[in-house]
């Protein structure tokens, strides 16, 4: 498998030109968000807004989609912290740090060996009461071949294959239930397992 890490660096200027606008169940999501807020997996930040009383935290394990996104922040004025660090290992942020946490299309982004760890991780830099919204690509979705199995490399033009595992609801939701959290809420769609759930 290539380096997945050196692949989102080669991507990262027509990755955010593809992904700009955050979906209407983030944009809800990060309206109610107050305090420190954690952007797991953040990519070129399209989830970046201003927090009620607070601030974002963006960490990804790409620095040319970190500075993208620091560009960003610095052009609407929105303050930030940014964090090149890979996800799957320990997350530099002390134990119930956050408030509130969104990570969508990063979790899938990892091999099935890194998401107990991660998902561990996101849990002890959780405040108790802390909300994260959730959201994984859907095996069952029409546009994967289920018989071809769970991980998958996908092409982006000639700029290398990106890994992803495609998740099971039931399976993502014990994933995050057996470290603790619990499911508050659920809003998939017909490509993406999204859901919040509660520390």
């Amino acid at each position: 498998m290539e380096n997945q890490q050196k692949v989102w660096n080669n991507i990262a200027e027509e990755w955010q030109k593809f992904k700009e606008t955050p979906s209407e169940l983030s944009q809800q999501f990060l309206k109610s968000c107050t305090g420190k807020v954690l952007d797991l997996g953040s990519g070129t930040g399209r989830h970046l807004t201003k927090i009620n009383n607070g601030k974002m935290y963006l960490i990804d394990f790409s620095e040319e989609m970190i500075n993208l996104a620091k560009k960003k922040a610095t052009k609407l004025k929105i303050p930030a912290e940014f964090i090149v660090a890979d996800i799957s290992k320990e997350l530099p942020f002390q134990d119930n740090f956050f408030d509130y946490a969104i990570s969508i299309s990063a979790i899938h982004c990892l091999q099935p060996q890194n998401h107990k760890k991660t998902i561990s991780e996101l849990y002890r830099v959780m405040k108790p009461k802390s909300k994260v919204l959730i959201g994984v690509w859907n095996f069952k979705s029409k546009r994967f071949n289920q018989k071809k199995g769970k991980e998958k490399m996908i092409k982006w033009t000639d700029k290398g294959e990106r890994y992803y595992y495609l998740f099971e609801e039931e399976e993502i939701h014990n994933l995050f239930k057996s470290v603790g959290f619990k499911i508050v809420s659920t809003h998939n769609s017909e490509m993406m397992i999204n859901f919040i759930v509660e520390k």
